[in-house]
């Protein structure tokens, strides 16, 4: 959003002549400047791509309906392009098509036909709006101009619990932030007895459930970032609930929102999940660019993974995205790697090695191990496992560049 000058507009309708009644009426306006047009959502969400234009203004229905009507159109101009506001414009005055059209994330509705004073007034608001809220973040919460603007979400899981899958999250969160000096957040999923504050040694003021109590609609980056905390590793945390009866108010719908505005904020977001395909994780599964399932060598673990395995698959996740780590491994009466992998019919990513006077020792200090024992063995290991996470970042936010330049190769480049 330019902050000064022209507001620059792309008029999407599928009538030409209605573009061009538009286009001529615009002219009346010297604040506002018409710098492309598309006749359907395609095309306009290539324009605005290409154009990077303060505001659109998207006529609801054209085409097929969902393949690249306004609303689809919409909906992914505002994931990918979310500094761009998107103004609606339809003969549908329901408040059924206008629902639909803010959850989409338009930013205002004009039901046709409009005057021209109703027009201008309705642009120039909305480019007001969205110059105020962008203009009040700090220049690191803006979205980047990456690959799509969307940064890597990474989740965490497993079918049973006590596996150190917590502390893999934190401590994987803190040395990527480390390796890469980029923006990296850690989302706390498990809603009722989340520990990932506890991990970071943080006290946060706000948490997911608040998001969810507040929540406007649509939800916007400004909103989120008022509810995350900072750490002393750098990693910012979005943390569950602080009692267990808040988790009910956090609905799988607001979850999937949290987690797509916040791919538009940060470069890497991991997710610590809890051992169960509820509702909520599954919306993290289904975003994430890789999915890390932690393995424990014992029976019982290796049931449920395997168990677990088979729902991912019934789910039709891609192998590729899921990646197997070991921990404790060769802890007492541990199995052996080789039978592990046999078992599973899968390859192991990373061995991460038992250690629990170090683990323990960090974990009550809550200072990640990553930080307090770089040498110790379990700490190289998580460092193996980063250099994968981290192996198509060029490193451009090193000195604080925020261009967002990435690429998009590596273990977890496609999905």
């Amino acid at each position: 959003m330019a902050l000064t000058g022209d507001i620059t507009l792309v008029i999407v309708d599928d009538s030409e002549e209605m573009r061009e009644t538009l286009k001529t009426l615009l002219t009346f306006n010297e604040k506002i400047r018409v710098v492309g047009e598309a006749a359907d959502g395609k095309e306009a969400l290539e324009k605005v791509g290409r154009l990077k234009p303060d505001l659109v203004l998207m006529d609801i229905n054209m085409g097929v309906m969902g393949k690249s009507d306004g609303i689809w159109a919409t909906q992914e101009i505002s994931v990918k392009y979310p500094q761009t506001g998107i103004i609606i414009i339809s003969v549908q005055d329901e408040p059924e098509y206008m629902r639909r059209a803010m959850s989409a994330g338009a930013r205002d509705y004009l039901v046709k036909p409009f005057d021209s004073d109703e027009l201008f007034r309705t642009i120039e608001t909305v480019a007001e709006r969205e110059r105020l809220k962008w203009g009040n973040l700090p220049a690191d919460a803006l979205p980047h101009a990456g690959t799509e603007g969307l940064g890597k979400l990474f989740s965490i899981f497993s079918p049973k619990g006590g596996v150190g899958k917590s502390v893999i999250t934190a401590n994987l969160a803190v040395e990527v932030r480390r390796k890469t000096h980029r923006r990296v957040l850690i989302v706390d999923l498990d809603l009722q007895f989340g520990d990932i504050s506890l991990l970071l040694n943080v006290a946060p003021k706000s948490t997911i459930a608040h998001i969810a109590e507040l929540a406007p609609n649509p939800m916007d980056a400004e909103f989120v970032e008022a509810h995350i905390s900072d750490s002393a590793s750098g990693v910012r945390v979005l943390a569950a609930p602080l009692k267990p009866e808040y988790a009910e108010v956090v609905t799988p719908q607001i979850v999937k929102q949290v987690l797509e505005v916040v791919k538009r904020q940060y470069d890497y977001i991991f997710v610590d999940t809890i051992p169960s395909f509820a509702g909520e994780v599954l919306e993290a599964l289904d975003l994430s660019d890789g999915i890390f399932m932690i393995v424990a060598p014992d029976f019982l673990a290796l049931k449920n993974v395997t168990l677990g395995l088979a729902v991912m698959d019934t789910l039709n996740y891609p192998h590729d995205r899921i990646h197997l780590i070991l921990n404790r491994a060769a802890s007492l009466s541990s199995i052996r790697l080789k039978d592990v992998e046999r078992g599973l019919q899968r390859k192991i990513l990373v061995e991460i090695p038992s250690d629990g006077e170090v683990v323990v020792g960090s974990v009550n200090r809550g200072q990640p191990l990553v930080l307090s024992h770089p040498s110790s063995p379990v700490a190289k290991a998580i460092a193996e496992l980063a250099t994968l996470v981290t192996e198509d970042d060029d490193g451009s936010d090193e000195k604080g560049d925020h261009s967002g330049k990435k690429r998009r190769g590596g273990l977890f480049g496609k999905k």
